[in-house]
C-alpha cells in the first residue's frame, strides 16, 4: 500500500511537470499574473478530474480498448482537437501582466471566481478522453520498471496522483510568486503567444499519431 501511495505520488508530479500541458499554461498564466489562489483552485480541478481518469483506467481501460479497438484513435483525436482551439485561443488573446490596480483587487476573489476556476481545470482534463490511455501505458511502464503502483486499492492510488499534481503546481506558483517581478509585460505577451504555438505543435502532432 506504501509502495501504491509513493508511486502515484511521483506518477503525479512527473506527469504535471511538462508545460506543454493545457493546464500547466493555465496556471502558468496565473501565476505570472499574481492570481496564485486562483492557480492553485484551477490546478485542483484537474487534479481531481485526473484522479478520476486514473481510476478508470486502473479499473477497466484495458477492457474497454480491447473491446473498442477504435477508441482510443477517436479518444486522441478529441485531445488533439482540444489542444488545437486552445493553442489558437493563447495566440488570439492579450495576455498582459497585471497593473498596480488589478493586484490590490485579488483578495477580491469571489466564491463564484474561485468555482470556474475549479470547474476551468476539471474541464480541461475531463474533457480529454484520451487520458485513461495514456495511464494504463504509464502503469504499465511502471510494472515493467518493477514498481508496484497497484499494491493498494485502486481509490488510493488515484488519490495519490492527485496529491502528487497539487505539489507539484503548488511548487511552480510559488516559483513564479518569487520570480515574476522579472518578467516584462512584454516577454510575458511572447511568452504565452509561444506556448499557444507549442500547443497547436503538440494538438497537430497528436492527430497525425492518432490516425497515421
Amino acid at each position: 500500500m506504501i509502495s501504491s501511495l509513493i508511486v502515484g505520488f511521483a506518477m503525479g508530479w512527473v506527469g504535471s511537470m511538462p508545460l506543454a500541458g493545457a493546464v500547466s499554461i493555465f496556471v502558468f498564466q496565473r501565476g505570472l499574473a499574481g492570481h496564485f489562489r486562483r492557480g492553485m483552485v484551477l490546478a485542483s480541478g484537474a487534479a481531481v478530474a485526473e484522479a478520476i481518469w486514473c481510476l478508470i483506467a486502473v479499473v477497466g481501460a484495458e477492457q474497454i480498448l480491447s473491446r473498442w479497438p477504435n477508441l482510443e484513435t477517436a479518444a486522441k483525436s478529441v485531445g488533439g482537437v482540444i489542444l488545437l482551439a486552445l493553442g489558437v485561443y493563447f495566440l488570439r488573446s492579450r495576455n498582459t501582466l497585471p497593473t498596480q490596480e488589478d493586484e490590490s483587487d485579488q483578495e477580491s476573489d469571489t466564491y463564484g471566481m474561485m468555482r470556474r476556476e475549479f470547474w476551468l481545470g476539471f474541464v480541461l482534463v475531463a474533457g480529454n478522453i484520451s487520458i485513461p490511455f495514456t495511464w494504463l501505458a504509464m502503469i504499465t511502464v511502471a510494472v515493467s520498471l518493477g514498481l508496484d503502483p497497484l499494491a493498494g486499492p485502486p481509490w488510493l492510488f488515484a488519490i495519490a496522483v492527485a496529491v502528487g499534481i497539487m505539489g507539484w503546481f503548488t511548487v511552480l506558483l510559488k516559483l513564479l510568486g518569487a520570480f515574476r517581478a522579472r518578467f516584462r509585460p512584454s516577454a510575458h505577451e511572447r511568452l504565452m503567444k509561444a506556448m499557444g504555438f507549442l500547443l497547436i505543435v503538440v494538438g497537430t502532432l497528436t492527430l497525425i499519431r492518432a490516425w497515421f
